[in-house]
């Protein structure tokens, strides 16, 4: 028989490793291609923590530079870069 005590850390552990795949499994998803060199708002968001909104609350205070996002089509898209470059370099520093 199994004690109380360690049915608890076993689903403890068990919610831990399922949380962890989660992680890595967006940060797999996240990873950028090396082809991919724009970013729509939703990844870059993804990628710094804050809401796709956010990112466009950004690109109009002027926080990521002309030359890390354009306008193709109907949306803006980032530099996969540069604009994590100008997102880190911001004041305040780095959100999370």
């Amino acid at each position: 028989m199994v004690s109380p005590s360690a049915e608890v850390r076993v689903d403890r552990l068990i919610a831990e490793v399922e949380n962890l795949t989660c992680q890595v499994k967006q940060l797999i998803e996240l990873t950028p291609q090396r082809n991919k060199v724009w970013l729509r708002p939703s990844e870059i968001a993804t990628l710094v923590g804050v809401t796709y909104r956010q990112i466009a609350r950004y690109r109009e205070q002027g926080i990521f530079k002309v030359d890390s996002y354009r306008f193709n089509g109907n949306r803006y898209e980032y530099h996969n870069v540069r604009a994590l470059a100008d997102f880190e370099s911001r004041k305040g520093g780095y959100e999370k």
